[in-house]
């Protein structure tokens, strides 16, 4: 009776708990595990910097404002002292062409002891404006630098959503594995408290035929071997569960002994749609395509402003602009104006230019890394995907051969049952049905739990899973810019 009572005690418990526990599905762990986990916001925030790479090559094409003031007292080439105060600034910018553009100015004042010659103004007044356009011919004809810095900054903001992606992924592999070890562990349990159910009814049975000495003393000590055997089997699932629940409410930001139970879904995650779509769905999602991409189009853009930068500069320079200078003469004022301007051609060439080369044939290389890198992807993805969906269909007709045994071995356990309470059978073969019966049980359980796995998988694959999910978006505090 004691045995009994505590058994029942445990059960109600259980009871309570489950009553009381939060019911969570994947989708619900995950979204509580990713609003808490730091990872999370640590891969938005990197995202959110390799964005920013994009404005920074995008300011190569605002203007540039320099000015400059000075004063100075010096003597010249003929033992004259001078005073010389200048101001000057200039604007320019480059132009998404290659070409640039300036604006200059400049004004200064010359006083000098005495006059160098009777016709120069003494002190004089010096103005000076013009406007430069440089125009390359060879190096830098389509500014390369910017064009391949954008695409530069947009293979970082690929590489840097792939290393997100990978983690979140990878954090959600995680995930599927624990919280389906936990409903396991939680199918177990309920799957041995059901065989103490079981064994307590018919050791309550054998007992009022011991009784009426029908039954024997080893009938009951049988039966009480196999129901300490359960109540052992049990306590040793709820210390893996105890363990399992402080490891998920840790990764979920709950208390360490909040209870809940996971929820298992076996719906099929649109597995009708066509292998080629499916196909698509999983290569579009895929961390390491858009890795090996992300690659690939450094290696392009390395290649490219390499080759420009082996060229040799030969740029077409035009000038024009306006010069005044004014003063006191011997005879007068003085006050000269006029337009200037001008055309020139600059030439540079490089001796060696074997480094050039080297980083061009280094990029050829990361070239074709990512492209065997992105080839070995493609294949692995198809062989992927192509497992899941066999294991599906294997493990969907798995199931079904799970629950037809369950049903046969609930219709001998029955049928048992009534030779035994006729005496035409032993409590041995009352005791292996019924063991045969809890273990199809627990194996149907199983089995639908190694189909959500598949199912969740497949999810995961096809970046389904993340339609569910609200991810973290790095957003600036206060005074950030």
């Amino acid at each position: 009776m004691l045995i009994k009572g505590l058994a029942a005690a445990v059960f109600s418990l259980m009871l309570a708990i489950n009553a009381h526990a939060e019911k969570l599905v994947l989708e619900q762990v995950l979204q509580k595990v990713v609003d808490h986990y730091p990872s999370f916001k640590v891969a938005a925030i990197q995202l959110e910097r390799a964005r920013q790479e994009n404005k920074k090559v995008e300011s190569q094409l605002g203007w540039q404002l320099g000015a400059q003031a000075g004063y100075t007292r010096d003597q010249t080439v003929f033992g004259i002292f001078t005073d010389n105060m200048n101001l000057a600034g200039n604007l320019n910018r480059q132009l998404s062409s290659g070409d640039s553009i300036s604006l200059n100015a400049a004004y200064g004042q010359d006083d000098a002891d005495r006059p160098f010659s009777p016709t120069l103004p003494n002190p004089a007044t010096s103005t000076d404006l013009d406007l430069n356009y440089r125009m390359p011919l060879a190096k830098g004809s389509d500014n390369p630098t910017y064009r391949q810095g954008l695409e530069q900054a947009e293979a970082g903001v690929m590489l840097a959503d792939a290393q997100k992606q990978t983690q979140y992924d990878q954090m959600a592999s995680q995930l599927i594995e624990l919280h389906l070890a936990a409903a396991a562990t939680q199918v177990r349990m309920a799957n041995v408290q059901e065989s103490i159910q079981r064994s307590l009814r018919l050791q309550a049975y054998i007992k009022d035929r011991f009784k009426l000495g029908v039954a024997e003393e080893t009938d009951l000590l049988q039966v009480d071997a196999q129901l300490r055997s359960f109540q052992a089997e049990h306590r040793s699932l709820e210390m893996a569960w105890q363990q399992q629940l402080i490891s998920m409410n840790r990764l979920m930001g709950r208390p360490w002994d909040k209870p809940f139970e996971p929820l298992i879904t076996t719906q099929a995650p649109a597995i009708d749609t066509k292998m080629e779509q499916m196909l698509i769905q999983v290569n579009q999602h895929s961390p390491a395509l858009k890795s090996s991409l992300g690659r690939l189009k450094q290696a392009d853009s390395v290649i490219t402003t390499s080759r420009d930068a082996r060229k040799d500069q030969m740029d077409l320079v035009m000038f024009i602009g306006q010069k005044s200078l004014s003063g006191d003469v011997a005879a007068g004022d003085y006050d000269e104006s006029g337009t200037v301007g001008g055309v020139r051609l600059e030439f540079a060439h490089g001796v060696d230019k074997s480094g050039f080369d080297a980083a061009i044939y280094q990029a050829q290389l990361d070239r074709n890394a990512a492209l065997e890198e992105q080839k070995q992807a493609l294949e692995d993805l198809q062989y992927e995907l192509s497992s899941l969906l066999a294991e599906i269909r294997i493990g969907k007709t798995a199931l079904a051969a799970f629950s037809k045994s369950v049903s046969s071995e609930q219709a001998k356990l029955n049928e048992a049952i009534e030779r035994y309470r006729s005496g035409r059978t032993d409590t041995d073969q009352l005791i292996l049905f019924e063991s045969h019966l809890s273990g199809a049980e627990l194996a149907l359980e199983l089995q639908r739990i190694e189909l959500a796995r598949r199912y969740n998988k497949l999810g995961l694959l096809r970046g389904l899973l993340w339609n569910y999910i609200r991810l973290p978006e790095y957003q600036p505090e206060r005074g950030e810019q």
